[in-house]
């Protein structure tokens, strides 16, 4: 069950001159820091198109060599995401002692945190490869399966996950688990950016623990870079503008860990160990008005090595495998309030 960030200096200069250029080319004109919360109430609904396809090469089952040889599997899925805003659930957060630090986390701590009920309103999933084989169609009928069913989570102040939910009740398959992880993560762009504002060219850095992942230490880090302004809609250039944001991100465990496995695992008495590693970046539009996620490309490269065994024995249970993945999220529709609360013609 696998439940789903890096840049280097030079890189990271290297987009800030790239982002530069481009402004005097379009003749753009510079402007001051722009504050990317995200400014949502409760009641509040949104509507995503998400679609996603992976290829991979795994091996899945109890046995630790599978004489048939990894197995190669695509899948195309798409879904209609209904995201509810609920009330934030008040949480308490560790106090600063450094002043610059304090500062920055003061100044964050005023943003509310993020609250959001997951609909997978509609689901459509294909396979291509070794569809005969048995974990590919129950792979396929999970994704089926999702359709209807809810998982809940909280975005804190910094974008980091406070609490989820339901995502191990819905998704059991470890590529079902990262493909959810893919969008949840780009949701809170905005709130990973300064409290302060950004400006283009500007890059900030964040690291935050992966909570359900089956191997202890698991970390994302991510660097993300404001690179420009296009209009959210190319069709209509008059409307809202976007921040352009590229976020680049690697996931892995910390070194040193002598104990791999989580504490969720231990009570139920299973033991993990391993390896679980990503890469990959997102090119993300969020609105300057609102501060909401627009669209969003992604693409990663996954490898994991999942050993989960019974403390009191039998036979172990592994994944191991690498995927490739690329993943579009893009914004359909917002209502508010009373609107929102309002059924549809179609019984929602």
């Amino acid at each position: 069950m696998k439940p789903a960030a890096i840049a280097s200096l030079v890189v990271g200069a290297w987009l800030a001159g790239w982002a530069a250029g481009a402004r005097a080319q379009s003749g753009a004109a510079p402007h001051g820091p722009v504050v990317l919360t995200p400014q949502y109430t409760p009641g509040d609904v949104l509507r995503y198109q998400v679609s996603f396809r992976s290829q991979s090469k795994s091996l899945l089952g109890g046995a630790i060599e599978n004489p048939q040889g990894a197995a190669e599997l695509g899948i195309n899925v798409g879904i209609t995401l209904r995201l509810e805003v609920l009330t934030p659930i008040p949480t308490s957060r560790p106090q600063e002692k450094s002043a610059p630090a304090a500062t920055e986390r003061a100044a964050a701590d005023e943003r509310h945190a993020l609250r959001l009920r997951a609909t997978y309103e509609r689901v459509s999933a294909e396979l291509t490869g070794d569809s005969y084989d048995p974990d590919a169609k129950k792979l396929l009928a999970q994704y089926q399966g999702l359709e209807g069913r809810s998982i809940e989570f909280q975005l804190g102040p910094h974008g980091e996950v406070e609490y989820m939910r339901g995502m191990e009740e819905v998704l059991k398959d470890p590529r079902a688990l990262e493909a959810a992880r893919s969008w949840l993560r780009q949701l809170g762009a905005g709130l990973e950016a300064p409290p302060s504002g950004v400006v283009p060219g500007q890059r900030w850095d964040q690291t935050q623990a992966v909570p359900d992942a089956p191997l202890n230490g698991t970390e994302l880090e991510t660097t993300t870079t404001y690179l420009r302004d296009e209009p959210c809609d190319a069709e209509h250039p008059a409307g809202d503008a976007c921040a352009v944001v590229l976020m680049q991100f690697s996931l892995g465990q910390k070194a040193g860990d002598k104990n791999p496995t989580p504490e969720v695992f231990r009570k139920n008495g299973l033991r993990t160990s391993g390896a679980w590693t990503s890469q990959g970046q997102s090119l993300i539009y969020v609105s300057v008005r609102t501060g909401r996620t627009v669209r969003v490309t992604q693409t990663s490269d996954e490898v994991m090595d999942l050993n989960i065994r019974h403390e009191e024995g039998g036979m172990p249970f592994r994944y191991a495998g690498r995927s490739k993945t690329e993943t579009h999220l893009l914004l359909l529709d917002e209502r508010r309030g009373a609107e929102a609360a309002t059924p549809s013609k179609s019984g929602e």
